[in-house]
């Protein structure tokens, strides 16, 4: 965690993306695990049609969702320089992103849930939501709120927009900082260090954590671990590859907080009146413009 040249806290765990699906539905339903987004609006419909009850996913309109979707689309609505900032949702990776997610909005395609509701997680559970893509952290969730699906589900990696694409994104994580006003800094920045970068790692990734630590991700006790829950699945071997295909170049808005408060009041009309995807986009742009300005950024699109 860096500002320039200055270090002020370490990564603790993050979160690389995979597709999570219910392979008792997809056997039962003769559906084959999308590798494309293509295939996969192609799964949903059969899904759909198979039992008009179960979705391929939920979906009612999620800002660190989106986001995570245009990162791996190779959108990058945000540039920062300083005060100096541009948001922009009109490019090439944006436009594969609308174009594709709005069949499935037009099309019904997608449970209109929110993610860790009750709802959600029973979806989760008797398979009418048939898979959640999201970050590398979500086993610990499954084991816990989703217990009696068990063997059901499995871990793939995260769908393409072009077949054969090697690109990923991050969705969640964390980091500790040390404060400047702080004291003790010397106590913190040992707690930090260990938590973050020594022996303190394995007791969170034996909790469930997903580590922002290389050789952590890459050591064969790791890679090797088998997953129950996903009927014995080495599955960190897919959160590892997914990891290292995380492009770096992204960044998030210095009032990244605010934009998203404002997420279901712009794009989020896609998903409940006539509004495209694209003009929600547009939408939550003008108005990430106009409040970076008012808070003294320069901000342009």
């Amino acid at each position: 965690m860096s500002d320039g040249d200055k270090v002020y806290g370490l990564p603790m765990d993050s979160g690389p993306m995979a597709m999570f699906y219910n392979k008792k539905v997809f056997d039962k339903y003769k559906i084959a695990v999308p590798t494309t987004w293509d295939e996969y609006v192609v799964a949903a419909r059969k899904l759909h049609k198979a039992d008009p009850k179960a979705y391929i996913a939920n979906d009612a309109g999620d800002a660190g969702f989106t986001t995570s979707m245009l990162w791996q689309a190779g959108s990058r609505p945000y540039k920062v320089d300083g005060t100096k900032v541009t948001v922009n949702f009109e490019d090439a990776g944006a436009k594969k992103y609308t174009q594709t997610w709005q069949k499935l909005i037009d099309e019904k395609l997608l449970a209109p849930i929110n993610g860790w509701t009750d709802d959600w997680y029973k979806g989760l559970g008797d398979g009418t939501i048939a898979t959640l893509t999201t970050g590398a952290w979500m086993p610990a969730n499954f084991v816990s709120g989703v217990a009696g699906a068990s063997g059901d589900w499995r871990a793939a990696p995260m769908p393409q927009w072009t077949a054969g694409g090697k690109a990923s994104a991050e969705n969640g994580g964390s980091s500790l900082t040390l404060p400047t006003l702080g004291k003790n800094k010397e106590l913190a920045y040992a707690f930090v260090q260990y938590a973050n970068a020594g022996a303190g790692i394995q007791t969170r990734v034996n909790e469930g954590a997903f580590p922002a630590t290389k050789a952590e991700q890459q050591s064969a006790a790791f890679q090797n671990k088998t997953f129950p829950y996903f009927g014995g699945q080495k599955a960190n071997q897919i959160f590892a590859q997914s990891a290292s295909e995380v492009a770096s170049d992204w960044s998030y808005l210095p009032f990244q907080q605010y934009a998203n408060s404002i997420f279901n009041d712009t794009v989020g009309k896609a998903y409940i009146s006539g509004t495209t995807l694209a003009q929600g986009l547009k939408s939550w742009q003008d108005a990430s413009v106009k409040y970076g300005n008012e808070q003294g950024f320069t901000v342009n699109k």
